[in-house]
């Protein structure tokens, strides 16, 4: 008996509808940068019409579905901070005269052209998402009547953890750009509160007001920040609870830290290449960051680490804004700009160990927690960087394996998870779009 199978072979091919995504990030720092462009770069990939206003550009012509609207002219505006940031700004005067720049910025960009364009056309979006230090300019998801999303290259202030239904409570979590680490003790808490009171006043009352000011000279209905914060439907923010302090959030609060992109290597520069090579018992690297800049450092903290790194007996690739060193010895090469991801989320992902030197800003607080997770040593700069100490911490840590052994640990348990983070930040901006806002998952927490 003669009998007929028929095969029926079924493909299943995901579809989805393609939406239309702006995104707003005008920071003029690569650091903040990095963290937004692989999430632009997937979505286009995935079929959505891309536009994003940004100060660095990919300029990817495989990447048809992304238009990118190039506003790094900015950078002009933020040149003096690296300077400043050395001798001046501390946890009091940092949000001051980041929110001058900002403002300053925020100018300068809704003057563009191309912008101007994007407030007075017709053009329709389905989502829009902003940096979260720009919150202004969320009044374009008012313009389309469309969800919102923030986005934040690293935590945020209590006020924008309150205004989005997380709980702030001062005696638990360090405010941002504070010195501090969780558990505080009586007389850091006393500390963090009247800070993070100040921090709050100087917002609601000093920068957003002057920002709702300016903005309505370009918009013909603006709505206050505040309540513009209180209507996003998400925020996405770059940490890994795993590296960062841990807080409690709501589910409107989505950790996209651990973008795995940062361990996916890429070819070198040949003449990088060789000298590395060539280090065959390992190689320094030495970076201040995209904000700071080595050949732009006081005279002793420069010569402090200029004359430490020249008494090392490996090989040192140095990050230094200048084509010349004088009497810079063979074993040190310098380059204007080294092929990297965010320094401390690399390291990590690496399983390298740091020494750590910080100036301003978040650095502080950052180093501090490397340092209780023994994967860091901190050399502090003032007065200025003492040589010995530098040195002496250098070679503590190239010896030490317990230094080595804290960051393979960090780096399992980091990278143990069931999402990365571009691809939670993926899934949940298709969300936000599929259901037209995320409300129905945004409760206080407070």
């Amino acid at each position: 008996m003669f009998s007929k199978y028929v095969m029926f072979v079924v493909i299943f091919v995901p579809i989805s509808d393609c939406a239309n995504i702006l995104g707003i990030m005008p920071t003029p720092s690569y650091s903040h940068q990095i963290v937004y462009t692989p999430l632009w770069k997937e979505l286009s990939l995935r079929g959505h019409n891309v536009t994003v206003i940004t100060t660095n550009p990919m300029n990817d012509p495989k990447l048809v579905n992304l238009t990118e609207i190039d506003i790094s002219f900015v950078y002009s505006y933020f040149a003096n901070i690296s300077r400043e940031g050395e001798n001046t700004l501390t946890m009091w005067n940092i949000l001051e005269d980041l929110s001058e720049i900002g403002l300053i910025i925020s100018e300068a960009v809704l003057s563009s052209p191309s912008v101007r364009e994007l407030i007075n056309n017709e053009k329709s979006f389905d989502v829009v998402l902003v940096e979260s230090i720009f919150a202004g300019f969320l009044n374009f998801a008012k313009i389309y009547n469309c969800p919102a999303i923030l986005i934040s290259s690293f935590d945020v202030a209590a006020p924008l953890h309150r205004a989005v239904g997380n709980p702030s409570y001062t005696s638990l979590y360090p405010e941002l750009n504070a010195p501090f680490l969780a558990p505080l003790n009586f007389k850091e808490r006393i500390i963090n509160t009247v800070y993070s009171w100040y921090i709050s006043y100087c917002i609601s009352y000093v920068f957003y007001p002057k920002s709702e000011k300016m903005f309505k000279r370009y918009f013909t209905s603006v709505v206050s920040t505040e309540t513009l914060i209180r209507d996003v439907d998400m925020i996405f923010l770059n940490i890994n609870p795993v590296i960062q302090t841990v807080r409690a959030t709501g589910p409107s609060t989505i950790n996209i830290g651990g973008y795995r992109e940062t361990i996916s290597a890429k070819p070198l520069p040949k003449d990088l290449e060789v000298f590395l090579d060539e280090a065959t018992d390992g190689f320094i690297y030495f970076s201040l960051g995209s904000n700071m800049k080595s050949n732009e450092l006081a005279g002793p903290t420069f010569t402090a680490i200029f004359e430490a790194l020249k008494e090392l007996a490996l090989k040192v690739l140095w990050k230094f804004e200048d084509d010349n060193l004088p009497e810079k010895p063979d074993h040190i090469k310098i380059m204007k700009w080294v092929p990297q991801e965010k320094s401390m989320e690399e390291g990590i992902y690496r399983g390298v160990p740091f020494v750590v030197i910080p100036f301003f800003g978040d650095q502080i607080p950052n180093a501090k927690l490397m340092e209780s997770k023994g994967i860091a040593k901190i050399v502090q700069r003032k007065p200025s960087v003492d040589k010995d100490e530098l040195k002496h911490a250098i070679l503590d840590v190239i010896n030490n394996p317990r230094y080595k052994d804290s960051v393979k640990r960090l780096r399992r348990q980091a990278l143990d998870t069931p999402l990365t983070g571009i691809e939670s930040a993926v899934w949940w901006t298709e969300y936000v779009i599929r259901h037209k806002g995320g409300k129905t998952s945004q409760k206080s927490s407070c």
